[in-house]
């Protein structure tokens, strides 16, 4: 059974404006002991912690931290709303042992009252080690009616086509390559998307390189020519994206984009 160790509640009461007028309230660290994944460390004896972002209650980013190498550095890191990198993470860490967002939250824990706030709202991270959970929150306030975007503008090139007509136009031309076998399921290209929002350089970094490898790396090169770049304030910058394309046992096809 969990046990609540201690909660340390650090109310940093300030009037930092953040991007998109919002305002950090107060930051919470809530550390539980939880034994869950002792397997999980024994099989990965090298990895010394878990950093879980979340993004509205769902997983968003996950980061391993590996011994001997110094913080902050992270080793690894895997952003699950990217096809590709659920498929790198399922394959190469079988039964991780993913905490449950929703017993992480503030009404949940003894001692914490509810914030009457207008608008208010929270980010939290989760901390894996061995015997325990530490979640952390960062509650923070907005002005307006709608939630604000927090992340940094530009932070990662964006496709500036329609991809579901991408999909489905791959998925006409998939049709067409009957005679050509599909040697993976998932397959992971890069490429760089210059200041102009061309791509370019396109490869193969996942899965063999085979004639389907090579039409998909076609077809991209083609049809996933527009981009808007990464915009900084240094300015635009030339970055690197990564593009998942996965056929499903229906033939149907998903293509994802980081």
């Amino acid at each position: 059974m969990k046990k609540i160790f201690f909660i340390i509640i650090l109310i940093l009461i300030s009037y930092l404006h953040l991007q998109a007028q919002t305002t950090s309230r107060a930051g919470f660290d809530v550390s539980i002991y939880n034994p869950s994944a002792n397997q999980f460390f024994d099989r990965y004896r090298n990895i010394s912690h878990i950093v879980i972002f979340y993004d509205k209650g769902d997983v968003e980013t996950i980061e391993i931290f590996f011994r001997g190498q110094p913080e902050p550095f992270f080793a690894e890191r895997y952003t699950l709303t990217f096809d590709g990198d659920v498929y790198l993470f399922n394959k190469k860490y079988k039964q991780f042992p993913l905490p449950n967002a929703t017993t992480a939250k503030l009404t949940n824990f003894q001692g914490i009252k509810k914030m009457t706030d207008v608008n208010v709202n929270y980010d939290l991270t989760t901390i894996i080690r061995r015997d325990s959970l530490v979640h952390h929150f960062n509650f923070y306030t907005y002005e307006g009616n709608t939630e604000p975007f927090r992340g940094a503008l530009g932070n990662y090139p964006v496709f500036k086509g329609d991809i579901l007509k991408l999909t489905e136009k791959l998925e006409r031309e998939f049709k067409q390559w009957k005679s050509i076998a599909v040697t993976d399921s998932i397959i992971i290209l890069t490429g760089l998307v210059e200041k102009n929002g061309t791509i370019g350089k396109l490869k193969l970094i996942e899965g063999k390189s085979s004639v389907y490898s090579n039409k998909v790396l076609e077809f991209m090169s083609r049809e996933a020519t527009s981009w808007l770049p990464k915009v900084d304030g240094g300015g635009k910058r030339v970055w690197p994206v990564r593009i998942s394309v996965r056929v499903n046992k229906d033939g149907s096809v998903k293509i994802s984009m980081l």
